[in-house]
């Protein structure tokens, strides 16, 4: 073999040992004292790193339900929620909410851990929207009813939607409003259930288990509820050229909270909101329907428009499309919906 192609392979060779030597000390013969960073330490699996990102930066807009809660996502899960939150009752006439000192992103575990301390499952848990709606509740009365071979069964059941607004410095409205059924007959295919009007005490009632799941005595709870005061509302329904308008003897702000609770009473179901154009856009496909009638469109937009001292409330189509115009018997059978629920606002606080 030619003498110089011996010593080349003899090069390589020692260069290719010495390299590896070098790539063995950087990880293993380094000393404690000149060792620098390699990288960071990955979490445990069965533990969960924090994402610290943009997501956890809380919004300052303050009008819209959503602000506080769009962007949050899986940082929600990770939210420690306080032991105590700092919460009152607020009422107009019939309408009660409450008022929390603390933030949407840390009031929103505290709501889900409460409907599971009451044994409720949730079949809606949206941050995104500040929408958390439960399952169907139901309560049967199963009584004698005198026959001899027969008894008469009475049921009901009732769900549950808590909706959150965020005010100016970290402060949330809780609204909670109750969706009804009445059992209407038992059928091959099962029961045949019609709905009912909400029950405001049953709503309170829930405030008054809320408040004290939220650090307040119950006997301080149930107090606020019965001793706040309320004023007495007037609202109607009239035609403006053809056109069903709802009128309500009140200003907007208060207009405004006292529709969308209306709105959670009934089968409209928000889906968006903005307070600061008084619009909220709601879907209507699981509205009760009288017998063949159907409705132009599944989604439309109720809006709230301040006029002095009432404000009006009209519909139109969520996509506001030129030229299209709501049906005066679409407009008036959503328009009822709301005046049916309103009824609960009319008596005095």
């Amino acid at each position: 073999m030619n003498i110089k192609i011996v010593k080349l392979i003899v090069l390589i060779l020692v260069l290719s040992v010495l390299h590896s030597c070098a790539i063995v000390n950087k990880f293993a013969g380094t000393k404690y004292g000149e060792a620098g960073s390699i990288g960071g330490l990955e979490a445990p699996p069965e533990l969960v790193t924090p994402e610290w990102d943009e997501s956890l930066k809380i919004p300052q807009t303050a009008n819209d339900r959503v602000s506080a809660l769009e962007t949050y996502g899986k940082a929600l899960d990770a939210s420690v929620a306080p032991e105590f939150v700092d919460v009152s009752l607020r009422r107009e006439g019939d309408l009660r909410w409450l008022e929390a000192e603390v933030d949407p992103v840390n009031v929103w575990p505290l709501l889900r851990s409460f409907w599971a301390n009451q044994g409720i499952a949730l079949n809606k848990d949206t941050p995104s929207t500040g929408i958390m709606e439960t399952d169907w509740v139901e309560q049967i009365d199963d009584s004698n009813s005198g026959l001899t071979n027969g008894r008469e069964v009475a049921a009901s059941r009732s769900k549950f939607r808590i909706r959150v607004e965020r005010e100016p410095n970290a402060v949330t409205n809780i609204f909670v409003s109750q969706r009804k059924a009445e059992l209407k007959a038992i059928t091959e295919q099962g029961g045949v259930w019609t709905t009912a009007k909400s029950d405001p005490e049953t709503e309170a009632e829930v405030m008054v288990n809320l408040m004290e799941h939220m650090g307040k005595s119950r006997q301080d709870a149930i107090f606020e509820v019965a001793n706040t005061q309320g004023s007495r509302l007037h609202i109607d329904l009239k035609d403006i050229d053809g056109i069903p308008v709802l009128f309500v003897g009140d200003q907007y702000s208060r207009v405004w909270r006292r529709t969308g609770i209306a709105l959670d009473r009934t089968g409209l179901e928000i889906f968006e909101q903005s307070r600061t154009k008084g619009v909220y856009f709601v879907d209507a496909s699981n509205l009760d329907l009288p017998d063949g009638m159907v409705l132009q469109s599944s989604r439309y937009q109720v809006h709230l428009l301040p006029q002095n001292a009432q404000t009006l409330i009209t519909v139109h189509f969520a996509d506001n499309t030129e030229g299209r115009v709501v049906s005066e018997q679409d407009a008036r059978l959503i328009l009822n919906q709301i005046l049916n629920a309103y009824q609960v606002f009319r008596t005095t606080g």
